[in-house]
């Protein structure tokens, strides 16, 4: 997988405006000044035919020290210099790009604890441009380039390939028919700046597919997709759904692994291949790291159905239904280019 890596040239002029995410007034500018050039860099898809691109920013600067009190905020439109503002000293930058809230909405965040409480919901989420987030430590007086990764906080779940091989068995030949493909189980909210130890607090497509929620999606093609029939010959669809990390230890009623649901009809009876995102028999033994999903990764997959699935699409498949192959692998390669703007 190849990645491009495309920058936001933030200029940083340390003034203090406090929560201005606006003008700055004169009178607000006093003390000693620092003066910074910041780069956000996010990333394309090879494969993709558009720009994960920022369209808008959030800019955060927190002192570094004990508090860790909010000491400036800014809010850019699209890409281009943006001024934001703060006193002299050590500081922690958090940029968060994309997030779907006015810039009024942040007006709660006063500390860089309270800003790693800010959840973002998965039914906002656009995959053109998805939500991102990132931090930087700033030193006083400094003055050299500040590079900001920003890492999405969704991970994308792809459909390499996909056939059926029923050799020996009655329905020998048969396609799969009335595909569809969804993820259940799935972490419906996340904290910008969590890095890891997710467990779902909200959940959507609790161990079926909840067609009703989905409407209240921005996209519900993060979730769910519909494929032509399956049959002998490799089937490559190009299928790429989306989810919020759970990596949670172990499966309880109240925290379910998400899982990858292939749904069809096998003469005319309908049956489910829910595959258990790299856990289990589907985790290490398939060539996945057995750790569930992270955060910024990719999960891809190849499957060959073997026989009839399960009567439930919330009852996992075994090997013996299904053959699955699965590479994991970070968001996060990158071509040598980098567009600055």
């Amino acid at each position: 997988m190849r990645i491009r890596a495309i920058a936001l040239l933030i200029s940083v002029y340390c003034i203090p405006a406090f929560y201005t995410g606006c003008s700055l007034e004169d009178d607000e500018i006093s003390g000693e000044q620092d003066r910074h050039n910041v780069v956000l860099l996010c990333r394309k898809d090879a494969s993709s035919a558009t720009l994960s691109e920022i369209r808008h920013s959030d800019i955060f600067i927190f002192n570094d020290n004990p508090l860790k009190r909010l000491d400036s905020y800014q809010h850019s439109e699209g890409g281009g210099p943006v001024k934001a503002a703060s006193r002299r000293g050590d500081k922690i930058m958090v940029a968060i790009a994309n997030a779907p809230m006015p810039s009024d909405g942040w007006r709660s965040v006063n500390s860089y604890e309270g800003i790693q409480e800010e959840i973002s919901l998965l039914q906002n989420e656009d995959p053109e441009c998805p939500v991102m987030s990132g931090e930087a430590m700033i030193s006083s007086g400094s003055d050299e380039m500040h590079y900001v990764e920003m890492e999405r906080l969704v991970s994308e779940i792809r459909i390499n390939s996909i056939r059926t091989d029923f050799s020996g068995r009655e329905y020998d030949g048969e396609p799969l028919t009335d595909v569809r493909i969804y993820l259940t189980n799935v972490n419906a909210s996340c904290k910008y700046l969590k890095k890891d130890g997710f467990s779902p607090e909200m959940i959507v497509n609790p161990g079926f597919l909840d067609m009703d929620a989905l409407s209240g999606f921005k996209d519900r093609s993060l979730l769910y997709a519909e494929t032509e029939d399956i049959g002998e010959e490799t089937l490559y669809p190009g299928i790429k759904l989306f989810c919020y990390p759970n990596d949670s230890p172990e499966e309880t009623p109240g925290s379910p692994f998400t899982r990858l649901v292939i749904e069809g009809k096998i003469s005319g009876h309908t049956y489910w291949y829910p595959v258990t995102i790299n856990r289990g028999d589907f985790g290490i033994a398939s060539g996945g790291d057995g750790k569930g999903i992270g955060r910024n990764m990719c999960y891809t997959y190849d499957f060959t159905i073997l026989r009839t699935g399960t009567s439930d699409p919330d009852i996992p498949v075994c090997k013996d239904d299904i053959s699955v192959t699965c590479m994991v692998e970070p968001w996060k390669e990158m071509e040598n280019e980098t567009v600055t703007f």
